[in-house]
């Protein structure tokens, strides 16, 4: 089976849960966008694992590629390395010749972009990715297969910082000194990951009759450079195609494209949410859901469902089957709210928020299933999607008519296990 595991929102979606609970040791999960400004939490017996370059699967599939689409920064990379090998030591990791590598200078300039568009800020993570994204699409990266060559890194080092000198000024990066020990840096770290690099779309072909090839988005599809809340977007492409171009794995070889969706939305970072709450409701939420950034830490902005722009992810990626998280934290409130349309006239709901800078919601309320502890959890996993309260699945029923799309997965608690699949979708996606 080869399956895309997407979030259709903002990011937060619980995707790194839904890619570990897809995940066996025959799965290889491919990451193919996107950087440590992705952060990817999973909860196991073993406790808590945060992923930001690994794929979400590291934990229990036999192979893992980072794909030409993402942005490597090798310093992180090798300390998560050292983690996740401990937990998974059969795993074999491929890093491809053709990622773009972030350096110390890229995470400097990124930092000195966000602090001069001042009231334009983004809310950028601060990690690099965007000026790493530039040099790609300029051509003057350093990628993966360079690390081998300390003196092709060192100029290309100089060539960047020679092209931002006006961003670098009064920095330690126009000092030759500090980018030739940069560059024996990185060729250290690219030595110690030589054995993982390699040609990935070749492996990827070879393996697509073996086992289940499972791809992982590592950013909400409304983040999507081109298609997403533009400027408050990453810098890669996070859609469904961004699989294909960030692996150089065919589309057309794909058989499913899960879309995961949260009960609510969460949001990091500036730009419109037309369904933010704040207060008391919102508080609640984020503390029940745990709403703070895997990556960053900060607290998330919270809102309810929005169908409009679920509907529109929907389509652009094609989306074959839903999963939905987070139901047991929206249970505690007295009451859940969808927004159903906008009160607007819309062509596309993004284009809304970008052009008319707002959109006002039509709610509906649905009643709420109530607060449901751990042992009530356990036994609605045990009896299944018929186990759940009936206000519950009046819900889900709701988002599968107003979207057109069945929630296949249906998550409840942190906990891999507690998952349910509903019947129809067992013996294609698991």
């Amino acid at each position: 089976m080869r399956n895309i595991v997407l979030g259709l929102m903002f990011g937060d979606e619980g995707k790194g849960k839904v890619v570990d609970f897809l995940t066996d040791e025959k799965t290889t999960v491919i990451r193919f966008n996107g950087g440590t400004n992705a952060g990817h939490t999973v909860v196991t017996s073993r406790g808590k694992f945060k992923f930001h370059l690994l794929p979400s699967g590291a934990l229990r599939a036999s192979d893992i590629v980072l794909g030409n689409g993402m942005v490597i920064d090798p310093f992180a990379l090798k300390e998560e390395l050292e983690i996740y090998k401990e937990e998974n030591s059969d795993l074999r990791i491929m890093i491809s010749k053709a990622a773009s590598v972030v350096t110390p200078v890229h995470i400097y300039i990124d930092k000195k972009q966000e602090e001069l568009r001042g009231d334009l800020k983004i809310g950028t993570t601060s990690k690099g990715i965007g000026p790493c994204y530039e040099d790609k699409f300029s051509r003057n990266g350093i990628r993966i297969g360079d690390l081998l060559d300390q003196p092709t890194i060192l100029n290309k080092l100089k060539l960047m910082t020679k092209m931002r000198k006006h961003l670098l000024e009064g920095s330690e990066f126009l000092n030759e000194e500090t980018l030739k020990k940069i560059s024996m840096d990185l060729n250290n770290v690219g030595k110690i990951i030589e054995p993982l690099m390699c040609n990935t779309e070749l492996f990827l072909e070879k393996k697509k009759s073996e086992g289940n090839l499972l791809f992982e988005g590592g950013h909400g599809a409304l983040l999507d450079i081109d298609f997403g809340v533009y400027p408050y977007v990453t810098s890669s492409n996070t859609m469904s195609g961004g699989a294909m171009t960030g692996s150089g794995f065919s589309l057309r070889k794909v058989n499913n494209i899960i879309g995961v969706t949260k009960s609510y939305i969460s949001k990091v970072g500036e730009g419109p949410f037309p369904t933010e709450i704040s207060g008391e409701t919102a508080d609640s939420i984020r503390e029940a859901g745990g709403e703070y950034g895997t990556t960053t830490g900060r607290p998330r902005r919270i809102g309810w469902l929005d169908i409009p722009l679920l509907k529109y992810s929907i389509m652009l990626n094609d989306v074959d089957v839903l999963a939905m998280t987070m139901l047991d934290v929206i249970g505690k409130q007295k009451s859940i709210l969808i927004c159903e349309s906008y009160r607007e006239d819309y062509d596309s709901p993004v284009q809304a928020m970008i052009e008319k800078k707002k959109a006002t919601p039509e709610y509906i309320e649905m009643a709420s299933w109530g607060e449901i502890n751990d042992s009530e959890i356990d036994e609605m996993i045990l009896k299944g999607y018929y186990g759940l309260p009936q206000e519950m699945k009046d819900f889900i029923s709701k988002v599968e008519s107003l979207t057109g799309k069945e929630i296949g997965i249906i998550s409840l608690g942190q906990r891999r296990e507690k998952t349910i699949i509903r019947e129809k979708w067992k013996s294609i996606l698991k």
